[in-house]
């Protein structure tokens, strides 16, 4: 479990706090470039790490993200005139372009220069892949824009969208490298007959079904980390499901061949996520099928009003926990959990119904403690946890599961490759050896009873309380008996 100090740090995202500021060093993506009018369009409401935002699209084409009340008198720029090049406030007609500077303040004399040294809160705006990005922190620190792999790729290749997670980022994101959990929640009682979707193993569907627990690894990398979950199917190979993550909130699902999934999630506050996603192709067209066609149908596709008050548009999904998230149970013959609208809706259920989750409360075992990475990698310091490498074992061959450039779990060599991050890997075991030629061989255990041969220990030693009775040694990290 979690102190409850560690889980206020790791969960409170407004201006000022530890994560809030970790997560403003890194550009963010807070809308579809779609959902933003075309130029002298209607501006759209954001909020984003607790503060509330405007996006418009000016006459020549260019998005601009300003703080949401204009500096005069504190009204609501969405009320405005996008017009002429900047968006003007409706009370006194005062205008600003989109980087903020004040260019027309008409309730002024004509030799009042006044307007020249008037901004309100501008921020930095980069359009690609799809979205519209935004960076909130410090102009002197901000870093490069990511180069992901499906930023320029035609929209022919990919498939982006956003939705609504009514719950903290932090609920969302360990759900994200939560490979365990996809042997219930996702679980079809009849694989032969389940749907099959494209960026799926062909044989993902049994495959989770063989082996409910599967073992755990953690490797630290340039990026975040890469978390590995391996099941042992019943023909003795193995099945891997590795999920690489990218501070501070993205991560590649797993998936198979030519195809790429992604998500990020971006706090909107303490209480609600906007999810951003896409899925991809490497190679040409996206194949035709429900898992690369479909969209989150909203409610209704107008705006959202938040528990705070704040109106943002972006439109809840069609279920959601009013709704009980149309829950059928008589489809539980078929699949062991009811919820309808697909896995995107299944994690929303569980996550959502936490409510403000204290995670001083939870009890984690080994399979469930991947999120025990996550959390840490999440710190202010972006501390991961690991373990030290295991050697390849003997005998285990690799399959064409690894995209090119990047390693699996169980070797020892260190990075993936940036350029084109892991996203599913398979791992095969040659048929056994009689009993008298077979050599012992070291086998991967899960992370939690690695403890005596290779304890976890915080990389950034001030990032985490060891846990009760584990001992400091002068100079040296401490060691931690658990994780969570």
């Amino acid at each position: 479990m979690l102190a409850h100090s560690d889980n206020e740090l790791l969960t409170r995202v407004g201006p000022g706090t530890p994560m809030g500021t970790l997560f403003r060093r890194f550009w963010q993506p807070v809308s579809l470039s779609s959902r933003i009018a075309g130029p002298d369009g209607p501006p759209s409401r954001l909020r984003i790490l607790g503060e509330n935002l405007i996006a418009f699209r000016d006459s020549n084409g260019d998005v601009g993200v300003l703080q949401a009340l204009c500096p005069h008198r504190r009204t609501q720029l969405f009320w405005g005139r996008n017009e002429e090049g900047g968006l003007r406030c409706a009370y006194h007609g005062w205008k600003f372009d989109v980087t903020g500077q004040c260019v027309d303040m008409p309730t002024e004399p004509p030799e009042s220069n006044y307007k020249d040294r008037l901004r309100t809160i501008g921020y930095p705006v980069v359009e690609r892949g799809g979205f519209v990005w935004v960076y909130m922190g410090p102009r002197d620190k901000e870093p490069g824009f990511p180069e992901y792999e499906w930023l320029d790729l035609p929209e022919s290749q990919r498939m982006v969208f956003t939705g609504l997670q009514e719950s903290n980022y932090l609920q969302a994101l360990e759900g994200d490298v939560d490979t365990a959990h996809v042997s219930y929640l996702h679980r079809y009682l009849h694989p032969e007959t389940a749907p099959r979707p494209a960026v799926f193993n062909r044989g993902y569907r049994d495959f989770v079904g063989q082996d409910v627990s599967p073992r755990l690894s953690v490797k630290r990398t340039d990026y975040g980390f890469l978390y590995g979950g391996r099941r042992t199917l019943d023909d003795g190979t193995y099945y891997w499901r590795c999920t690489p993550w990218m501070a501070p909130a993205a991560t590649y699902l797993p998936t198979t061949g030519d195809l790429g999934q992604a998500l990020i999630r971006v706090p909107i506050d303490d209480s609600y996520t906007l999810s951003a996603g896409l899925i991809w192709s490497r190679t040409g067209a996206l194949p035709e099928g429900p898992d690369t066609t479909r969209r989150v149908r909203p409610v209704d596709p107008g705006p959202t009003r938040l528990a705070g008050g704040h109106v943002i548009d972006l439109p809840r999904g069609a279920t959601n926990l009013d709704n009980d998230y149309l829950i059928d149970r008589a489809a539980e013959q078929d699949k062991f959990v009811g919820i309808q609208g697909g896995t995107n809706a299944e994690d929303r259920a569980v996550t959502e119904s936490m409510g403000d989750l204290d995670r001083s409360q939870e009890h984690l075992a080994s399979a469930t403690s991947p999120s025990s990475p996550c959390v840490a990698a999440c710190s202010p310091c972006c501390a991961s946890w690991t373990r030290a490498p295991s050697p390849r074992p003997r005998g285990v061959r690799s399959s064409s599961g690894c995209a090119a450039g990047t390693s699996c779990p169980s070797r020892a060599t260190s990075s993936c490759c940036s350029r084109r991050t892991p996203t599913t890997c398979s791992w095969a075991r040659r048929p056994p050896r009689p009993a008298e030629q077979t050599p012992a061989r070291p086998t991967t255990t899960p992370i939690a009873r690695q403890r005596r041969r290779a304890p976890l220990r915080c990389l950034v030693p001030h990032a985490h309380v060891p846990s009760r009775g584990a001992r400091r040694r002068p100079g040296r990290q401490p060691e931690v008996s658990d994780p969570c």
